[in-house]
């Protein structure tokens, strides 16, 4: 459970780096659409931030969760980096789209998706012994 919880926080904490640094990014739409339920102003976009954030991280252990089995069975053969790769890319890419996302830096990305890989890597490794 605890193992579960750094890796949300992580990757919650990396991908708020990347949108952070990411000067040109425009999260604007993600306000209009939560308007009728939250009202943010501009000087409250960081929320919109963190939602984004969390929403990554959330996704992307899900996926890891359901494709538990073919990790197990599938993977064997092949490099799990890989495998840890497409999940992020799938995940960040897929939140990125519903919550229109635009105007984030395609460097940090990669380094995202390098770094928050090579952590769920030796995270699982760590868990298993």
């Amino acid at each position: 459970m605890s193992l579960l919880i750094i890796r949300f926080l992580f990757l919650s904490f990396i991908n708020l780096l990347v949108i952070t640094f990411s000067l040109n990014l425009n999260s604007q739409q993600l306000i209009n659409d939560l308007s009728p339920v939250i009202l943010l102003s501009e000087r409250e976009i960081i929320i919109t931030h963190i939602i984004i954030s969390l929403s990554v991280a959330f996704i992307t252990l899900l996926l890891l969760k359901i494709f538990k089995p073919f990790i197990e069975i599938y993977l064997l053969y092949y490099l799990r980096f890989s495998f840890y790769i497409l999940i992020n890319l799938l995940s960040l890419s897929s939140v990125y789209l519903i919550l229109r996302v635009y105007g984030y830096s395609r460097l940090y990305v990669l380094l995202y998706l390098f770094i928050s890989s090579a952590f769920l890597f030796l995270s699982e490794r760590f868990s298993t012994k």
